[in-house]
């Protein structure tokens, strides 16, 4: 149907080089605009185009609510592009709604899925790092239904005739932004411009780098151990990660739970860049591998512990002495107070918006 204004969903899944992406996106939305392509800012678009760990341009609540807001709001923009990986697991929001949009918005959805084995080790990894998870991969292999909801979700899209687009991440690698961006059709635009690479972004953690946060969430909680990883993955991007080790019954239970939903997101794939669901099995240690080198040492060393200091308390002190001095609090104080609770939520998409809109004023 003519007329109608595209919108391109990117929704990850997680683990399959959506930060890199993001990255991508935030450093040429001149040259994407330029071909037609608006991708919206946001308040972490400063935080990805330094390379970051982010969630891309669009917050999930009421994510559908917000794509149609947006897209109505920029009536001269043609194709407007989303990219956010947790639309992964709230997807029901679209499959629900969409249809009432059709005759308004040409709908097209763009899915990274990747070898289960090597996604289960990346995603506890994820865990481990932002969500202050303490367990064994065992314990969290039970909870990984990623599989089984991208074949769900395709066979909706499938059926409901919305357009969308399958990579294989494990098959791509290295070359992951190349083929979202040929995709797109600005490959070509994207190089020329020296904005295409972004290096490594959000890697996992090394042997050591793992144990230790393990112990850090389980004694601390992810207040901490969240700061630390991401001190680790953003000042050390470029040490090898690895794997952390599973037993032979949580393989071949992962195995007979996933081995149906890959065979039907294989359906979707060409036969070059299919699933293998071939079990990553971690190489022989050395005596060092779990051993935190003096780099990795001094990282965690300049933030942990980030609880509140003295000092913290003598200012947060003051502050609230104004309640009864009935002065009014300024807009230094507010900086200060939104710094703490950047402190207890640093990858809080609001605090750091905030804060960059407080200290440009």
């Amino acid at each position: 149907m003519s007329g109608r204004k595209k919108i391109i969903l990117h929704i990850g899944h997680g683990k399959t080089g959506s930060s890199a992406i993001q990255a991508a996106l935030a450093r040429n939305q001149d040259v994407l605009r330029s071909a037609g392509i608006f991708y919206p800012d946001h308040a972490a678009s400063d935080s990805a185009r330094r390379g970051e760990v982010t969630s891309g341009n669009l917050d999930v609540q009421d994510w559908f609510g917000r794509v149609v807001e947006i897209a109505r709001a920029h009536e001269g923009e043609d194709t407007i592009l989303f990219s956010n990986e947790l639309l992964f697991h709230d997807f029901d929001a679209f499959l629900a709604n969409h249809h009432d949009y059709a005759d308004e918005f040409e709908f097209e959805i763009i899915l990274f899925v990747r070898e289960p084995f090597e996604k289960l080790n990346s995603a506890y990894q994820q865990a481990v790092k932002r969500r202050g998870f303490a367990g064994d991969i065992a314990e969290f292999a039970q909870h990984d239904g990623d599989a089984a909801k991208a074949a769900h979700l395709l066979a909706a899209l499938d059926a409901d005739g919305v357009a969308f687009a399958l990579f294989n991440y494990s098959a791509l690698r290295g070359d992951t932004i190349r083929a979202f961006f040929e995709h797109l059709g600005v490959w070509g635009l994207i190089r020329a411009s020296g904005r295409a690479e972004v290096g490594i972004v959000n890697r996992s953690l090394t042997p050591a780098e793992l144990d230790f946060l393990l112990h850090v969430n389980r004694v601390f909680g992810v207040e901490f151990g969240s700061v630390i990883a991401d001190a680790l993955v953003h000042r050390l991007p470029d040490l090898p990660s690895g794997l952390a080790p599973i037993d032979p019954e949580t393989r071949a239970r992962f195995y007979a739970d996933n081995a149906a939903a890959v065979q039907a997101i294989n359906r979707f794939l060409p036969e070059s860049d299919q699933l293998r669901f071939d079990p990553a099995v971690p190489p022989a240690e050395t005596a060092g591998d779990r051993r935190l080198s003096d780099a990795q040492v001094e990282v965690i060393r300049s933030v942990f512990p980030a609880a509140l200091t003295y000092k913290d308390g003598v200012v947060l002190r003051d502050i609230a002495m104004k309640y009864e001095s009935g002065e009014a609090l300024t807009r230094a104080d507010a900086i200060a107070l939104m710094q703490y609770a950047q402190k207890a939520r640093p990858h809080g998409q609001i605090i750091a918006g905030k804060l960059k809109e407080w200290r440009d004023a």
